[in-house]
């Protein structure tokens, strides 16, 4: 099998494993019992929220939440800061599910939403989001789009954010950022920041939210106040430490891990592009991990299935969204629906070899140039 749908989820390092495995079976004590075995879990805990807002580039006085993942940090980040009488809150029409329909949830509920356009690159239309600043008071912007890799400048866009009204509150999704592209979130300036464990070979079920200092969120899980009292109910310690473990493998190795996956992906287009019609929407400025392409005359769904059959695992698009046929990030690029319905993304990590990428354009080419064959 050659799986390359890792924005999906990725494989768990053999040291995450290891240290899951272990604090299950032998420090599995709750952290907020009296007793010293107890208080050496929080003790663990804590120490790994320092290490992870160090890895982001934060400061001791910042904070982070352990959550369930990028969905419930997405939430939190989102509904922990609303109040009443709330300024526009702006969004982009490229975001993840996990952002995107929460907007459109607080639109019903009569927030004033604003979501701001997409260039022909899938990146944030910089002109439409700067007519969208005024009355703003909460901006979230991915930093890595799940569907294409398009890069938005994160720091630029806060900046511009926070010269119109310095107290516009801005988050970002980086959950297909942090590990895989340099990410310092005093240097970007944001104030809220979403990670998730199994997208950096941690394990399913943890993810965090980073808080700036002076960012004070409403209670999302009320309960006997574990999370500093905002994320309520006992700590899922086994994946916040091997969270950790990964966190520090994939930060230590970001350059090489870079460097290889840039010519898994150049390997890959070059294969895939050789005597084969295909139109390649993720441009060369995107992320490396992600590429999103479309081949004409074959739906998305039939070519997901014809690579699977033959052993290569890829998608239509982000996990979360993949049963419907739609795709507003592609349309918002001013991509035809001719191609969107055949849009598929290829997504890599470390753990795969240039013969499996070669090998696996090779197969998305065969079964799809014999099923239009077959069409003819």
């Amino acid at each position: 099998m050659i799986f390359l749908d890792n924005a999906s989820t990725t494989k768990i390092y053999d040291e995450s494993l290891k240290e899951y495995v272990f604090q299950s079976e032998q420090n599995y004590f709750n952290a907020s019992s009296l007793y010293k075995a107890g208080s050496d879990v929080l003790k663990q805990i804590n120490k790994a929220r320092e290490t992870i807002i160090k890895l982001l580039g934060g400061s001791s006085f910042d904070n982070l939440i352990f959550t369930s993942g990028a969905t419930e940090s997405n939430n939190m980040a989102i509904n922990g800061v609303l109040r009443k009488n709330m300024g526009k809150l702006v969004f982009s029409y490229a975001e993840h599910p996990a952002v995107f329909n929460v907007a459109k949830e607080l639109e019903k509920q009569g927030y004033k939403v604003e979501f701001v356009k997409l260039t022909k690159d899938g990146i944030v239309d910089e002109k439409d989001y700067i007519s969208k600043l005024d009355g703003a008071s909460f901006i979230s912007i991915m930093h890595v789009c799940n569907e294409t890799g398009a890069v938005n400048d994160i720091k630029n866009l806060v900046k511009l954010a926070k010269q119109k009204n310095k107290d516009i509150i801005f988050h970002c999704d980086g959950v297909q950022a942090f590990g895989k592209i340099p990410v310092n979130v005093y240097d970007l300036g944001v104030d809220l920041y979403t990670i998730s464990s199994h997208k950096i070979h941690g394990p399913k079920g943890v993810g965090a939210l980073y808080v700036r200092k002076g960012i004070n969120l409403k209670p999302s899980v009320f309960g006997g106040g574990q999370e500093f009292g905002i994320r309520s109910g006992t700590e899922n310690t086994c994946g916040i430490l091997a969270f950790k473990k990964s966190a520090e493998i994939i930060c230590k190795n970001l350059k090489s891990n870079y460097d290889k996956v840039l010519t898994l992906k150049q390997e890959f287009l070059k294969e895939l592009t050789t005597n084969f019609n295909v139109k390649i929407n993720s441009n060369d400025f995107c992320s490396p991990y992600i590429i999103s392409f479309s081949i004409p005359k074959v739906k998305a769904e039939t070519i997901l299935h014809m690579a699977e059959q033959e052993g290569v695992l890829i998608s239509n698009g982000s996990a979360c969204s993949s049963k419907h046929t739609d795709n507003r990030i592609l349309k918002n690029m001013g991509i035809d629906d001719y191609y969107i319905q055949s849009s598929v993304r290829v997504s890599f990590s470390e753990f795969n070899t240039i013969d499996e990428v070669i090998s696996a354009a090779q197969i998305i080419k065969q079964t799809c140039s014999r099923y239009i064959n077959i069409l003819k």
